[in-house]
């Protein structure tokens, strides 16, 4: 009883840890944010007026420059989080509207885009390893492992676009982008339809990785002496695959997702920018071009927190899974 309790007790610590250290994280993050955009050589105020810009007098064009772009960046990092703190994120000079309105109507579509890639990618990679695994050494193995390594140099964005050009441009099977058809309802179908080749592109950007690792352990798995004993005892293959290989093959894979985490996130976002999803990372892209500070600072300091929760949230079930796992040592 006292052994568990005093693990429950480590896994608190390991929450409020990881939770403290998110803190200074958005700080620096939200700073750095800020500052780069300040440095950027883009036109704020022409982006700004975007159209209007020719027909803007000097006078109006100079009020302009002020509001969007006359705030040296620590005074501007300054008061937007100051407002952050009571829950304001200012006004997002791009969209024209609250930030906070903007991150309640795009952040559920990256959150669904990198749920889905990740479900998709771990469900194929399963399968995948237990193929590899039977014959580590085999011709099967060699080219599958060749194969997930060659795919693992390829950026998201060149795979969105391969995708795009043969699934979409190519045969036509699928829409080349947006939410839905253009003119149609916000539906199940639709968001289904459009989010194949999105999801298609997270999930094989992240395949090789969870495949190779998984591959390890499943290897040595099916040969240890415990899957040995099994097999001895009469336990029917797929049990022992179920019970006994896959959740230990898992424990080093789910030891390294926490890093790997701000990969997934920052594949989505460029993944969402050439399927023109309407997710986080996509305005994250547009604010940046404009120096929408507000804006920017807000998308990258949540997509920063999904990281952190991510990595929380992988390491939590590394605990459970493993009890060998000290949550102090994580």
């Amino acid at each position: 009883m006292s052994t568990v309790m005093g693990r429950e007790t480590a896994v608190l610590r390991l929450v409020r840890r990881r939770l403290l250290w998110a803190v200074p994280v958005m700080v620096v993050v939200s700073l750095g944010v800020f500052a780069l955009a300040a440095a950027s050589p883009t036109d704020a105020a022409a982006s700004f007026l975007g159209a209007r810009d020719e027909f803007t007098g000097g006078a109006a064009r100079t009020a302009v420059e002020q509001l969007v772009a006359g705030t040296h960046w620590p005074e501007a990092w300054w008061r937007w989080a100051s407002g952050a703190l009571t829950g304001d994120l200012g006004v997002s000079t791009s969209a024209r509207t609250p930030v906070v309105d903007v991150v309640a109507a795009r952040l559920p579509w990256t959150l669904l885009l990198m749920v889905l890639g990740l479900a998709l990618g771990a469900a194929a990679a399963v399968p995948l390893a237990l193929l590899a695994a039977r014959r580590p050494g085999g011709v099967v193995a060699r080219v599958l492992t060749s194969g997930l390594w060659a795919l693992s140099a390829v950026p998201a964005f060149l795979v969105a676009m391969a995708l795009m050009a043969v699934l979409a441009l190519t045969f036509g099977w699928f829409p080349t982008g947006g939410l839905t058809d253009p003119g149609a309802p916000v539906t199940t179908g639709q968001v289904a339809r459009h989010l194949v080749l999105p999801g298609l592109a997270v999930a094989l950007s992240q395949l090789p990785w969870i495949t190779l690792h998984l591959h390890r352990g499943v290897t040595v798995q099916l040969r240890s002496p415990a899957t040995d004993a099994a097999r001895l005892r009469g336990v029917p293959e797929w049990r022992i695959l179920a019970r006994h290989v896959l959740p230990t093959a898992a424990v080093p894979t789910l030891a390294i997702a926490g890093a790997r985490l701000p990969e997934v996130v920052a594949g989505s976002v460029l993944v969402e920018e050439i399927f023109s999803w309407p997710g986080l990372g996509q305005s994250l892209v547009q604010a940046a071009l404009v120096q929408d500070f507000a804006l920017l600072a807000a998308s990258t300091a949540l997509l920063s927190a999904v990281a952190v929760l991510g990595g929380l949230l992988a390491d939590l079930c590394l605990v459970r899974i493993d009890p060998r796992t000290d949550p102090d040592a994580l």
